[in-house]
């Protein structure tokens, strides 16, 4: 029996805290190395596991999941990048998303990486660069989801497949792999009124009935196309605990002989390594606090409720309590009613479930962001420092003032 992660935060709060300072985004090495070890087992021997780079693209974190065994899914040249100086082989990289610049594609070609075509722009281009293709190239092509053909706006639809099959093989090329992302957010309908972000709805883990409905569309593909030595399933895993049923029913709707698949997963594999270290600033009433970090630090927290404990707990009674960021924005709330025991000005406050998709979309909207600790066997060391105003503004030019003479002349 694979059992989940614990959901205890990293311990010894007070001393990375005094440290590192706040806000900290803090991981537990060994809990996330358990987890991907568990994920992989629970797969099975058949299955690659490829980290969703975008969950989380910090080096550190790269590193250490390969060399638990996984290799890196990227999604642009920048995260190709990243996973390469992280030191994952080109032969471990599986390259998605729409934007592939040339010389991108021909970097993960001569490199050996199994590289996934979104469209027919890039099946072209990537016939275009045939030469440079390492020998034994493994080429995909992304499918749309059945259930969303008519609308999702990545990849083609199924009965492309052989035309792009030919277009490759024109250029000396095998379409080796079909793909298919389910993805947990959705674009749905527009709303009526409202923002847009209305329209879009969080589904994770996607149900198994629409992983069922993936495969069975790969097979079919697969089927048509012929010589496909690969399956890749995207993301939107269960954690390994749960993910004995997803694969069962995959493997029922696949049928026998399939080809080797490959796994996509982010969130299940960090999420729950992940927590960010906060502390109280302000309080603003019986049940409510204002603390360092804000929804520019955790964006997740915009589509999710995340678990969230005092890191030292003092007395008294529960109650509903407002964990409000240093924004200047109304809706800055990182926690909404959550139970705790009375909080002071300097109390340290955990945020868990931060792992994947809260790092990786941070921004430096009005206050800077927080560096990132591994803590580990009574350890902590830092994956990344806090930015600094020189690092955030590196990449400007120097403003010219114009001078009482009409010349134009330095700020300073």
């Amino acid at each position: 029996m694979i059992r989940g992660l614990d959901p205890r935060p990293p311990g010894r709060a007070s001393e990375l805290a005094e440290r590192f300072g706040t806000p900290l985004y803090a991981f537990d090495g060994a809990r996330m190395e358990a987890e991907a070890r568990a994920f992989r087992e629970a797969a099975g021997a058949d299955v690659t596991v490829a980290y969703s780079v975008k969950s989380n693209p910090l080096m550190g974190l790269v590193a250490r999941l390969n060399r638990a065994g996984c290799w890196a899914e990227v999604a642009s040249g920048f995260e190709y990048r990243v996973a390469r100086r992280a030191g994952v082989p080109g032969s471990q990289m599986v390259f998605n998303g729409p934007l592939k610049t040339g010389d991108e594609l021909k970097r993960a070609l001569e490199e050996g990486a199994t590289v996934i075509a979104d469209g027919a722009e890039q099946v072209r281009a990537i016939a275009r660069l045939a030469r440079h293709a390492a020998p034994g190239a493994r080429i995909g092509l992304r499918l749309r989801p059945p259930d969303r053909e008519a609308t999702d706006r990545f990849g083609v639809p199924a009965r492309v497949a052989p035309a792009a099959a030919s277009v490759l093989r024109r250029a000396g090329l095998r379409l080796t792999g079909l793909h298919i992302h389910l993805g947990a957010y959705q674009l749905g309908p527009l709303p009526p009124a409202g923002p847009p972000i209305h329209g879009v709805t969080v589904q994770y883990p996607v149900p198994v009935s629409r992983f069922a409905a993936a495969a069975a569309r790969l097979r079919e593909t697969a089927e048509r196309v012929g010589g496909v030595e690969w399956l890749d399933m995207g993301g939107g895993w269960p954690g390994a605990a749960g993910l004995g049923p997803y694969l069962a029913a995959v493997r029922e709707a696949l049928g026998p002989d399939a080809p080797p698949l490959i796994l996509e997963p982010g969130r299940a594999l960090i999420r729950d390594a992940g927590w960010l270290l906060t502390r109280v600033v302000a309080r603003r009433g019986a049940g409510a606090v204002v603390v360092d970090a804000g929804i520019t630090q955790v964006p997740c927290v915009l589509w999710k409720r995340s678990p969230v404990e005092a890191a030292e707990p003092r007395g008294g009674a529960e109650r509903p309590t407002d964990l409000f960021g240093p924004l200047c924005l109304q809706h800055d709330a990182i926690a909404r009613e959550v139970p705790l025991t009375p909080l002071r000005v300097g109390d340290l406050v955990w945020v868990g479930q931060t792992g994947a998709y809260a790092m990786a979309q941070a921004s430096p909207f009005i206050h800077l962001r927080p560096g990132a600790v591994l803590v580990e066997g009574g350890r902590a060391a830092l994956l990344r420092a806090r930015e600094t105003d020189d690092e955030a503004l590196g990449a400007q030019a120097e403003p010219l003032l114009v001078g009482p003479e009409g010349r134009a002349v330095s700020a300073s």
